[in-house]
């Protein structure tokens, strides 16, 4: 929501940049605030792929969160960041042997294939390691219906626990953790519940096959945020009050295993605009016209959103690229009372530069100024910069006031 208070800063910001994203700290501690009061037992996950962004992460890692990496560089970053090895989980399909041999030691590895399984078996037999490891699965059960799916991420619920017998008598693993993650930008706190139940379910069936404990249970699948007009907030309290029900169930079943929340979107989405200023504006066969600079090469996500339901507006969504018609929603920083029918465009030298068409909108002048919400995740990190070889937005970071 842009308060008075945002729209201040923002326009204040404007005067000295052409484009720019506005990360705003109070906006995030405020997050982490309520995600940690309604999850008060369990561990919060921070997906750093979502915004890498340094101050981002300083102060998410600096309130008790942990990480979720996607990379080696990730592992790093967190590291960096104070994150302790065994709070750092590094999960993702693909890995090469180079970030599986440098990772050793440095984070807890989540194997996302049987193959992976035996090469980080042979690569800890160089080091005379014993390594612990989580194992991501792709279960039998999916979000919608009681069967599983096909996926290039994990290991199908069926192969591991037949691979189970092997994968015990391999001498330099420990399988310690169990990770599923199926769908992000939820914002059904019923579905999220649902879901949770049957992974405590199958997690409890894999620590008896195992017949060791546990030590973590990554419960996956991000909370999301509303981009849309007809979205709500998430309903993290009733999702945190089921889910102390279900710890308390298995309260004797994981005595010993750590519960991880992705926390999606919710920490980074909010605090974050994109803001950029309308450049020049043009009639074209009875058309209103206007240009702005850096779109399709400042934030992406519009101009995705507009190439994906020019072509049908019943697309899926192909996170974290597309979500859904009217994702995207913007402000027009001007007080002008004048509205009119405009389509949008940015400067690129490409027709697929468009984030809107025949929008009515307050009319639009040179150096008006577009604000755009919910830019903290999956904005900058998607975004081709170098496209033309513009210049690029700026980053700016507002620090809280401290009490």
């Amino acid at each position: 929501m842009l308060t008075q208070r945002l729209r201040t800063l923002l326009l204040a910001e404007a005067k000295k940049h052409e484009s720019f994203y506005f990360y705003d700290e109070q906006t995030l501690v405020e997050s982490i605030h309520h995600l940690q009061q309604a999850f008060p037992h369990e561990q919060i996950l921070y997906s750093i792929k979502c915004n890498p962004h340094r101050a981002i992460l300083k102060t998410i890692f600096s309130s008790d969160i942990d990480a979720d990496a996607a990379s080696l560089g990730e592992v790093y970053a967190a590291s960096d960041c104070g994150v302790p090895s065994d709070h750092i989980y590094y999960s993702a399909p693909g890995k090469s042997d180079y970030c599986l041999e440098k990772a050793l030691g440095q984070c807890i590895l989540i194997a996302d294939s049987l193959n992976e399984i035996r090469r980080i078996n042979a690569l800890a037999a160089t080091k005379n390691m014993k390594v612990p490891i989580g194992v991501r699965i792709n279960p039998n059960f999916s979000y919608t219906d009681k069967k599983g799916h096909s996926s290039k991420f994990g290991i199908d619920e069926d192969a591991f626990f037949s691979a189970l017998p092997e994968l015990k008598k391999l001498s330099h693993i420990l399988i310690i953790g169990v990770h599923t993650h199926l769908r992000s930008q939820e914002l059904n706190w019923n579905t999220l519940c649902s879901y949770y139940k049957n992974v405590f379910s199958l997690a409890s069936l894999i620590q008896e096959k195992l017949d060791s404990p546990l030590c973590f249970l990554n419960l996956g699948s991000g909370i999301g945020i509303p981009y849309c007009q007809d979205e709500a907030d998430c309903d993290i309290e009733s999702l945190g009050q089921e889910l102390e029900k279900l710890r308390v169930i298995y309260e004797d079943t994981f005595s010993q295993a750590r519960i991880l929340i992705e926390s999606g979107r919710y920490l980074a989405g909010p605090c974050g605009w994109y803001v950029t200023h309308i450049i020049d504006t043009k009639e074209s066969h009875g058309s209103h016209i206007a240009i702005a600079a850096n779109t399709l090469n400042g934030f992406l996500r519009p101009c995705l959103e507009h190439l994906v339901t020019s072509i049908s507006e019943t697309a899926p969504a192909r996170e974290p690229l597309f979500y859904r018609t009217g994702s995207t929603p913007f402000y027009v920083l001007n007080d002008t009372q004048e509205m009119e029918k405009v389509t949008i465009y940015g400067n690129l030298c490409t027709a697929a530069d468009i984030i809107a068409s025949d929008v009515l909108l307050p009319k639009l002048s040179p150096g008006d100024v577009l604000a755009f919400p919910h830019a903290g995740a999956y904005s900058a990190v998607l975004t081709p910069f170098q496209f033309s070889s513009q210049v690029p937005p700026e980053i700016l970071f507002l620090t809280a006031s401290k009490p």
